[in-house]
């Protein structure tokens, strides 16, 4: 009571409307609180950004995005956010609030949860992350720690605060997010992340609950997060007997290193549990008991406080005292499966246990009927066909309708994956890819076009145009032309710059994507010094490096080079290519200029004069710099009167004045 009673946020009212009553729980990011709605008379909790990371712009963008993707998901297993918000130096968002314990806590107490409690909870979770894999939305930090299991029986799961748009976490994945305990191996290895990496986290999960442990263990992080990515998954059987093969077979599957190992979506993950409950086989008769779920499971104390729902054959717990329970509800119930075809729910040993007069039956009615159910079989029932339409290059939309006139169903999510065809957000193909007719109800994923895939342009400093025009044909990148350039800095056969079509450049490490092309401008050496020879030589020089060569009308003053002699180029532009022209201007010899009579000036003024009329000095004086504004000018070489070229040097004598 100490905490809450010096906590700042207790009793405060936030946005006019929530009023704190009470801290319910810490975590490494912010603090949640139970408050009161005044508004909806109705009690939220209230999740606060700690204080220290509301100016951190990183943490504050995953605690609104939380918000931001949590409110985009409606589902009965997901924690519900009704508000967010930023009022003063306090961050924060507004969730139902939930009365209950973590599943981190029920495993706390009991260590083990029996095959109907773990696949209950199991169940809910994928759920939910059908829900939000289907918006789009990776959770990145599925754990014990975020799954509630509520007083009245409902399981929901919350924190979304790591999760990521898939297009944004499947490219940037650069840092690595969520528990290492529940982490997928590609995240460790590549840094991406998909729907299946939340699968995993699920199946670590579910294990846990199983055998009462976490698969892999170590004394530091680093070490656990690589046996996730090299150990193979260890059996839940192995640690609890009860677990039939074909759970374990769930676990090891969702499980498995490689992602396309594992079920594709929630969905499919879903439907191998239920599945395992029906074909699952054991001898124990607590497995037996574990299947044979019934309305008449009993409620088992956990904890004080708290309880979960279990078959009869784990009702032997003591009991303890409790104020208030919490059960866990039975979502996936054996006699509550919806039944579809025998060879979907039943193996054959179960069919020829059924009564022999239900086969007499079975027969007569067949014998009966079997003209009307035939025709209705194969004319418009599941057994007729439906051509698949060729759905690639059409939109989304367009290629659903398409699909579903043809009694096809498309289920959620779509497959995304770059193409260097298909332009994005255009349909690629079908998963699985069918063709020609197909039994009507057939159930496909659109792969849709994310567009050619990203690759980064490689360094060119100090590369051959050849070697690098390679390494660009081997990303997919194509040159369209490779400029020769003259340059003094790169040399000959070298890289200079890349740019687009357009002409923008481009630097090494750019993202562009396969399909696209670039121009490469490459060095063909320095155009020759020519500066101080003849002009036949020098024509000759810049005719055989591939110029073209002009002559200048005009001349002007060098005061290196000599009369008639080539002083400079001038060229139209300031890049020079094979095949430009090049005008070579010659000298007139130096300007000759008067040198002005200084004698009797002080030495600064004599130099600022000489400066001025376009000499350069030396002065040659007893007096220091500093008095130069006192010492006089005694004579000049050479005198003052006589001409000399412009920029040649003039001596100054002088001395301080006696």
């Amino acid at each position: 009571m100490a905490q809450e009673s010096s906590d700042r946020l207790i009793g405060l009212t936030i946005d006019g409307r929530y009023v704190i009553e009470s801290r319910i729980a810490r975590g490494g990011m912010a603090k949640v609180y139970l408050a009161t709605d005044r508004r909806l008379d109705r009690k939220v909790a209230v999740k606060v950004m700690h204080d220290h990371l509301v100016d951190d712009t990183d943490y504050a963008a995953k605690f609104i995005r939380e918000a931001q993707h949590t409110a985009r998901l409606a589902h009965p297993n997901i924690v519900s956010v009704f508000d967010q918000g930023h009022e003063g130096d306090v961050l924060y968002l507004v969730m139902e609030y939930l009365p209950g314990i973590t599943l981190r806590e029920l495993l706390n107490d009991f260590g083990t949860l029996t095959v109907e409690q773990a696949l209950d909870i199991t169940t809910a979770v994928l759920q939910a992350l059908v829900v939000a894999h289907r918006e789009g939305i990776l959770h990145r930090d599925v754990k014990p720690e975020n799954v509630m299991l509520v007083n009245d029986g409902r399981i929901k799961v919350g924190d979304f605060g790591l999760a990521r748009p898939v297009s944004s976490a499947t490219e940037t994945g650069k840092s690595l997010l969520g528990t290492v305990a529940y982490i997928a191996p590609e995240l460790l290895t590549r840094g991406q992340a998909d729907n299946r990496s939340d699968l995993y986290s699920v199946g670590v999960m579910l294990y846990e609950m199983l055998a009462g442990k976490q698969p892999f263990s170590g004394d530091s992080p680093m070490r656990i997060a690589m046996q996730h990515a090299k150990t193979p998954m260890p059996l839940a059987a192995l640690s609890n007997p009860i677990v039939s093969p074909a759970v374990d077979d769930v676990i090891q599957r969702a499980t498995a290193k490689d992602p396309h190992d594992r079920p594709k979506d929630a969905r499919v993950f879903l439907e191998a549990l239920r599945k395992s409950l029906i074909t699952g086989t054991s001898d124990s008769a607590e497995a037996a008991a574990a299947r044979d779920i019934d309305d008449s499971a009993e409620t088992v104390p956990i904890a004080a406080g708290h309880s979960v729902r279990t078959s009869k054959a784990r009702a032997a717990t003591p009991e303890i005292p409790q104020a208030a329970t919490i059960k866990i509800p039975r979502l996936l119930s054996a006699s509550k499966l919806k039944r579809g075809s025998p060879s979907e729910d039943f193996d054959e040993p179960t069919l020829r246990r059924r009564p022999r007069i239900g086969a007499l039956v079975l027969a007569i009615t067949i014998t009966l009927a079997g003209a009307g159910t035939a025709g209705w079989w194969f004319l418009s029932g599941p057994g007729s066909l439906s051509r698949v339409a060729d759905v690639r290059g059409m939109t989304v939309a367009d290629a659903i309708l398409a699909l579903t006139n043809a009694s096809l169903v498309v289920l959620d999510p779509a497959v995304e994956q770059y193409d260097d065809e298909v332009a994005e957000g255009y349909v690629i193909g079908l998963d699985p890819d069918i063709s020609g007719d197909v039994t009507k109800g057939t159930e496909v994923h659109l792969i849709v076009s994310l567009g050619p895939a990203p690759v980064d342009l490689p360094n060119f400093e100090s590369v051959s145009a050849e070697e690098f025009s390679s390494q660009l044909v081997s990303l997919g990148i194509s040159v369209t032309k490779t400029d020769d350039q003259f340059s003094d800095d790169v040399p000959d056969g070298l890289i200079i710059s890349v740019r687009s079509e357009a002409g923008k450049s481009i630097s090494a490490g750019t993202t562009l994507h396969r399909g696209d092309s670039v121009v490469i401008a490459r060095s063909v050496g320095a155009v020759p010094d020519v500066n101080g020879k003849t002009v036949s030589k020098a024509t000759t020089e810049l005719q055989n490096a591939g110029l073209t060569v002009a002559v200048s009308d005009s001349r002007e003053f060098s005061l290196t080079v000599p009369d008639g002699k080539v002083s400079s180029l001038s060229v139209r532009t300031g890049v020079v290519r094979p095949g430009d022209t090049v005008t070579l201007v010659l000298s007139k010899g130096p300007e000759m200029i008067v040198i002005p009579n200084v004698m009797g000036m002080t030495i600064q003024i004599a130099s600022d004069t000489l400066t001025g009329a376009g000499f350069a000095i030396t002065v040659i004086s007893d007096a220091a710099p500093s008095e130069w504004g006192s010492a006089k000018v005694t004579s000049t070489y050479p005198n003052g009167g006589t001409t000399a070229p412009r920029g040649s040097t003039v001596k100054i004598f002088g001395t301080l004045t006696q």
